[in-house]
């Protein structure tokens, strides 16, 4: 038996030498995991309170090289703001569309639903669910290692702007709740098993 430090320089060759699932998706699906930091605008209305800040991780899944499912999670998120922050959620989870996927780049399309509680994820109508559409771009450092960026837009859902707008007759309008100026921008560095 050998002991555990070859042990572990074996297992990690052997995951850096692996070919099966890289990063440029050859292969029928690949995995990646990663690191992410956004950068979130709220428009000309956004409180000074809300973080513009975030951190947090992404797991995307390639599908036959041209589709793709996505979920991320900020890390650094306080519950007691999220009044303020329901343009910057929590989590999210989006499909993609690999619009160009090349040895050494992809360019792609992300769109799909955000929230701040884990159950209104999938639900069009949650109290928290927002939506998110938007271009990105993944270059391939290596076959397991790629860093991105892409830009989201957002707007509110409609359990939101029907309780702003509508329940509590707030004067504050409609399009700042789904405005061009409401915009999100990722950064994620990513490893692909």
């Amino acid at each position: 038996m050998l002991p555990l430090l070859p042990r572990f320089a074996i297992v990690v060759a052997l995951t850096c030498a692996a070919t099966a699932a890289r990063a440029d998706n050859t292969s029928w699906f690949t995995l990646g995991v990663g690191a992410q930091y956004s950068y979130v605008s709220g428009g000309a209305s956004a409180a000074p309170e809300m973080p513009a800040h975030q951190y947090g991780v992404v797991t995307r899944l390639k599908l036959l090289k041209f589709l793709g499912a996505e979920f991320t999670a900020q890390l650094d998120q306080d519950p007691k703001t999220q009044p303020l922050r329901h343009l910057s959620p929590r989590y999210q989870l989006g499909a993609m569309v690999n619009l160009i996927p090349t040895q050494y780049f992809n360019v792609f399309v992300v769109g799909g639903l955000a929230a701040h509680a884990m159950g209104d994820l999938v639900d069009v109508s949650g109290q928290t669910t927002s939506f998110h559409a938007g271009p990105g771009v993944e270059i391939y450092l290596g076959d397991h290692v790629a860093i991105g960026g892409d830009v989201r837009w957002r707007a509110a859902g409609p359990e939101y702007i029907e309780a702003r707008v509508l329940d509590e007759l707030s004067a504050r309008p409609v399009d700042e709740l789904v405005g061009l100026d409401l915009w999100q921008a990722n950064f994620t560095l990513s490893w692909y098993l």
